[in-house]
């Protein structure tokens, strides 16, 4: 098989306030702004600037733990795409849509629309969610345990997938003179039985003309790079240091050879936050700006409860003692990563403060903070030793922290022949190399 020419693939992160903690605060930052259709437009174009792959909305079904400090609200990422493609001509447009709380029908039928009328540039981010908070949104059921919401998952990843292949290319005729609008045999039936769905369906939207939407996933857990491996065109994950990218790679990479498919063509896209200043010790005092806006008593609270990590008995301007890093490693959901913070804690000598500051700055991603140089650098060194295959980049701030990265960074990556320097492609699936599916 012939492997496709290696090209780093950015996505930008979608969440316009920016994706620091304590972005909604900064001086530079409307805190009305995603609610703003000019403001959403210019900054797709500023992406497709910058000939990023992709934008890409991470979603929930909920608001979360209501806070007086967190800035929470979001549109629904398919209403904002359909206004975003309507204004570009070449930028992919992924949204998140969970798999335990919508329907596998609807969701195909939604992206597959948004995919036609912009000539093949949707891709879904299929999670299923780890917010117990959804649950009462949608009825009086508890939030399916972990095993159950992936059992789930994998039945509607396979009904989604075959509604999207039930049109066969050149299924649609449209003859005005014959009258013949499709041909009835290359349409075909989708029955399905499961534990989740039983369905027996007949879409009613033609084929993609990238064949289907593109496939991402995020999940860092057994489950979740298993099934990203059967199933994803590219996955999304969480590594706040490059030792601990390199082992989820080789390891999602192994995994996605088993399920007999090319690595290859699997991409491993961690988030990517720069924090980038002229000089390093502009981007240092950038950095210490935003981690002063944290509110430090609710950040405490959500890295215990998303992360395990819980230092509300410490002394903040200590280290963290051994037996509750041992007891947090022992105890989290995410274990890999608060081992990765823990090693980054001792190489860095951080407070229990700076380490809650650290983790929750880029909400447990990996944050560079440097300057321009050192960003390429940094995302180069990423690229060629095996830690990833492109980024979904997360503007510490919008729209600074991305102007800068598209003026700035993307240059040096085109100098060192890693990213393109124009857009060969018209569809999302052409951006990543990936061939047409069978």
């Amino acid at each position: 098989m012939t492997e496709p020419t290696r090209e780093l693939h950015l996505n930008l992160f979608g969440n316009w306030y920016g994706n620091h903690r304590a972005a909604w605060r900064h001086p530079g930052v409307d805190p009305h702004q995603l609610w703003d259709i000019d403001f959403n437009i210019r900054t797709a174009r500023t992406a497709e600037r910058g000939l990023f792959d992709a934008v890409f909305f991470a979603d929930g079904p909920n608001l979360g733990p209501v806070q007086p400090t967190s800035g929470q609200t979001k549109p629904e990422p398919i209403t904002l795409l359909s206004v975003l493609g309507a204004v570009t001509t070449h930028l992919g447009l992924a949204s998140t849509v969970s798999t335990t709380y919508s329907e596998p029908y609807n969701t195909a039928r939604q992206i597959a629309s948004l995919d036609l009328l912009t000539g093949g540039r949707a891709g879904w981010n299929a999670v299923t969610g780890s917010s117990a908070a959804a649950a009462s949104n949608f009825g009086p059921a508890s939030h399916p345990e972990h095993a159950l919401r992936y059992e789930r998952s994998e039945e509607f990843l396979q009904i989604v997938k075959a509604l999207w292949e039930s049109w066969e290319p050149g299924a649609v005729i449209a003859d005005q003179g014959t009258g013949v609008f499709l041909d009835p045999g290359k349409v075909h039936r989708v029955p399905f039985r499961g534990r989740h769905f039983q369905i027996d369906a007949v879409f009613n939207v033609p084929r993609s003309p990238q064949g289907r939407p593109l496939i991402f996933h995020a999940g860092d857990s057994d489950f979740g790079r298993s099934q990203g491996a059967r199933h994803a065109d590219a996955i999304f994950t969480a590594q706040p240091t490059i030792e601990a990218a390199r082992e989820f790679y080789r390891d999602f990479k192994r995994r996605v050879a088993e399920a007999g498919r090319n690595p290859a063509y699997a991409h491993v896209m961690p988030g990517y936050l720069a924090v980038v200043g002229s000089t390093e010790a502009e981007a240092k005092a950038a950095f210490d700006e935003l981690n002063r806006l944290i509110d430090i008593e609710g950040a405490i609270e959500e890295v215990a409860r998303g992360d395990g990590l819980d230092v509300s008995g410490v002394d903040l301007d200590r280290p963290i003692p051994d037996s509750l890093w041992e007891h947090s490693i022992a105890t989290s959901t995410f274990r890999s990563r608060v081992e990765a913070l823990r090693t980054k804690a001792a190489e860095a000598r951080l407070t229990a403060r700076q380490v809650i500051e650290w983790d929750i700055a880029a909400h447990g991603h990996y944050v560079f903070v440097g300057t321009p140089e050192q960003v390429a650098d940094d995302i180069e060194l990423w690229f060629t030793t095996g830690a990833a295959d492109g980024f979904n980049y997360k503007a510490p701030t919008f729209p600074d922290g991305l102007e800068i990265f598209v003026d700035h960074v993307v240059p040096l990556l085109q100098k060192k022949g890693v990213y393109r320097r124009e857009y060969t492609a018209t569809t999302l699936r052409g951006h990543y190399g990936l061939p047409y599916p069978n």
